[in-house]
């Protein structure tokens, strides 16, 4: 394993990591800069070092994130009902190794696994036509999804819960819809249905069907408006329970155009809201069934290199404030020194999101009493030693306050799966982190990128109390060439030491440290407008359960083919 280790490091040294992600949104299982800990596709945890906190990601709402999906109280890119914006049509297909169908040669066949699962995916986009287009898609991932559902949960849906197949997958998605697009709109309709699994505060699967599920959007002048209708159906055939919630969800965005940008003060300002109405045995609230969060943003950039951001949301419940200030420091020609530091303190992470779940005739709440207060100061250093060759530090320091958590009160086992009782909770205590990164880059022309990275975090608070403490260092080569304009290689090889997760089970789940390596080899035909594509994730590293109830992340390919018009 040593041996291949270092063959693959010395290729990244001699050969811009842009590895190809097996579906729109799950770029987390191929990131190289934090702790990111997936155990399904619908849930991860996602945190980049020196981001602050001790919170992910996908927790914390920004305007940034309008348009993602709300699942419980994470916001995702998947499901993606972003439309492909190129006229074209494509299909994807990929397995996990070991499967049957395929004889994979490395593995014997008396160790070859039960089953593996794919992932599948087609659609086209038309070209314009008076302004006019039209588009489809399916695209179901069955990666993460087997051991949960042969022990937990098939006996909730029955024999089958998604487009097609029998894996049980953590979600299966199809839609279409008609669009518009001239100098002064860009609209569009879409509708399908869909299956999706959230994993929910007290570590449940939730299976839910969209039928129909339908989203419009509007950008137009300076504004943006996202609309959505979803009629969700709730089941649990062992407990014969069923439930329904319709929900209109959406926003209504005025953004700072082309001649308040050029200004000393920049101003946006939206609202977005949601309003569910539920029927039946539903396994999530929303208080008083609505939630409307109006928000502003300013930037004031009184000179060149100095800028001072801030985002400010509330609401009759809640209230979000997220700021910064950060300059340029003058200094030699091809030299880049940034100092800046920030703040976010509110009620709630994701004011958007559900108050409430129902679990076992117990209410568990999502919301804490209080709030939370996160500071951090950072200083970044990049320079330029030739046309070829840079590096860059960062370094960075944070305390945090009330950070959210869960208090748990109790755990309960249902097969082989743990449950747990409790409420959002807060530690009413500073959690200090000091962080420092290093990066080298090297370039050639179009043909090579190539950068080394490498970080560590050193974090002080009380630990246990913390949903996951994260890894405290990682190191990655990542690199792409692209030869004769027409053949990419791209390659991430990385290095994650431990994480932890606290709060889901009696005993700390521990995700060991381990290599990882993932690669993408894509050939394209301009003239044509032919790409073929084949990527490998997890090349190396264990096959292990990176989040307690979730499923194994395992070593699998899969090929894309796509004609433009």
């Amino acid at each position: 394993m040593n041996k291949i280790i270092v063959i693959v490091a010395i290729w990244a040294c001699s050969s811009f990591a842009s590895v190809d992600a097996e579906m729109d949104g799950l770029e987390v299982v191929s990131r190289d800069d934090g702790t990111f800990l997936v155990g399904s596709p619908t849930f991860y945890f996602d945190r980049a070092l020196g981001a602050g906190g001790i919170h992910s990601e996908s927790e914390l709402w920004t305007p940034r994130k309008l348009r993602y999906r709300q699942l419980l109280n994470r916001l995702s890119v998947l499901p993606n009902w972003d439309p492909i914006e190129t006229p074209s049509i494509w299909m994807k297909s990929g397995n996990e190794l070991g499967d049957m169908i395929y004889n994979d040669f490395l593995i014997e066949k008396k160790d070859r696994p039960m089953n593996r699962t794919p992932i599948l995916e087609g659609g086209f986009r038309s070209p314009l036509f008076h302004g006019l287009w039209a588009t489809f898609r399916l695209f179901q991932d069955d990666h993460y999804c087997f051991s949960s559902a042969r022990s937990y949960r098939r006996f909730l849906v029955g024999k089958s819960f998604s487009l097609f197949g029998e894996n049980w997958p953590m979600f299966s998605s199809a839609y279409g819809g008609l669009g518009y697009r001239n100098d002064f709109i860009n609209a569009f309709v879409l509708a399908g249905m869909e299956y999706i699994w959230i994993f929910s505060e007290s570590s449940r699967w939730i299976p839910i069907k969209y039928k129909p599920r339908i989203e419009a959007r509007a950008d137009f002048g300076n504004f943006s408006t996202t609309l959505v209708y979803e009629n969700a159906e709730y089941q649990d055939l062992r407990k014969n329970e069923s439930g329904e919630r319709h929900e209109v969800n959406g926003s209504v965005v005025y953004n700072c155009g082309e001649s308040c940008q050029r200004g000393m003060l920049q101003l946006s300002a939206g609202l977005a809201f949601r309003f569910v109405d539920d029927d039946g045995v539903v396994y999530t609230g929303l208080q008083s069934d609505r939630v409307l969060w109006p928000f502003l943003e300013m930037r004031f950039a009184p000179m060149k290199p100095l800028k001072f951001d801030v985002m400010f949301g509330i609401n009759d419940r809640d209230w979000l404030v997220q700021d910064s200030v950060e300059y340029q420091v003058p200094a030699f020609e091809k030299m880049n020194i940034t100092v800046g530091a920030k703040n976010i303190a509110g009620t709630r992470l994701n004011p958007l999101a559900d108050t409430h779940e129902y679990f076992d005739g117990d209410t568990i709440s999502l919301t804490a009493d209080g709030y939370m207060n996160l500071l951090q100061g950072y200083v970044r250093f990049e320079d330029s030693l030739t046309n070829f060759l840079g590096f860059g530090v960062r370094g960075s320091f944070w305390a945090e306050y009330g950070a959210e958590t869960f208090d748990v009160s109790e755990f309960v086992k249902d097969v082989d799966f743990l449950f747990r009782h409790g409420d959002a909770g807060r530690i009413n205590s500073w959690i200090k982190g000091v962080t420092g990164e290093f990066w080298l880059k090297l370039w050639y022309k179009d043909m090579l990128k190539f950068i080394a990275l490498a970080g560590f975090e050193r974090i002080d608070g009380n630990e246990k109390r913390f949903e996951v403490n994260p890894s405290e260092f990682f190191v990655s080569f990542n690199a792409d060439w692209l030869i004769r304009k027409t053949f990419r290689i791209s390659h991430s090889l990385r290095y994650r030491s431990d994480a932890q997760w606290n709060l889901r089970s009696q005993d700390p789940l521990i995700v060991k440290g381990d290599w990882f390596w993932d690669a993408t080899f894509e050939q394209r035909f301009p003239k044509w407008g032919i790409s073929l594509a084949g990527t490998i994730i997890q090349a190396l590293g264990d096959e292990v359960k990176q989040a307690p109830n979730g499923g194994y992340s395992r070593m699998r390919f899969f090929c894309t083919a796509k004609k433009a018009f």
